[in-house]
């Protein structure tokens, strides 16, 4: 086996090179660090989004495959790649949070130079939105691979709602695990309005958007239908 040692097994020589802030290093260096901050907060972004985008994709192809001859199982298969999903979600909102901390008279300063670069231009988070369902476009894929999944197993998500984690077991786990990773994907856009208000207010986003307005209208929640079989849990008759 070739010796291979840490910093050749991660590339970091190339990584740690791609981080190039456009502030004249001449300038306030205050700048050039808040600018730093800015492009480290969105280049780990994009990598985690990359992995979440593999465990969906891997969940996706386990629920598909539930019920096929010597296939192992599919739902716990799926479950391992969902809970990192929703793990990673949540770092991915602990990270626009932490770029509140990015003084705004800083970002003032730089962010003439991104010119049109907007993170609304994100190939990644443009995939995920429609894995998750929540583009506008044909639905979820993943949702269709877990009802694929639950039919396999001669069930449905309103009777696994209604039979709850003693009755349905695994598949139960799988519907809480999507509800978890839509959540989680809520939580992120939520603080990313958030952010964009506490640091432009009103203002236009690089990339044409109209800002923090355009953001709250594709605020979408994933699996409205699982949710909406949780709903109607609520409107059982207790004595039925």
């Amino acid at each position: 086996m070739t010796r291979q040692d840490y910093a050749g097994y991660l590339r970091l020589e190339r990584l740690l090179s791609l981080q190039e802030p456009l502030s004249p290093a001449g300038e306030d260096t205050a700048t050039g660090s808040a600018e730093l901050f800015f492009i480290v907060a969105h280049q780990t972004s994009e990598l985690w989004l990359v992995q979440v985008l593999r465990d969906l994709d891997e969940a996706a192809g386990a629920l598909v495959n539930t019920g096929a001859p010597a296939a192992p199982d599919g739902i716990e298969q799926a479950l391992e790649h969902l809970d990192r999903a929703v793990a990673v979600l949540g770092l991915l909102a602990d990270t626009v949070r932490l770029l509140e901390r990015l003084p705004v008279q800083r970002f003032a300063a730089f962010r003439p130079r991104l010119g049109s670069a907007s993170g609304a231009q994100s190939r990644n988070f443009h995939e995920l939105e429609r894995c998750l369902g929540t583009a506008g476009e044909g639905g979820s894929p993943l949702y269709r691979a877990f009802c694929k999944a639950l039919a396999a197993r001669g069930t449905s998500p309103e009777e696994v709602c209604r039979l709850g984690a003693s009755g349905a077991g695994a598949p139960h786990r799988l519907a809480e695990a999507l509800l978890d990773l839509g959540y989680r994907f809520w939580q992120w856009k939520v603080a990313h309005l958030v952010l964009v208000d506490r640091s432009l207010g009103a203002l236009p986003g690089t990339g044409g958007t109209t800002g923090g307005s355009y953001l709250l209208a594709r605020a979408r929640m994933p699996f409205p239908e699982l949710r909406a079989a949780r709903e109607r849990l609520h409107r059982q008759d207790p004595r039925a």
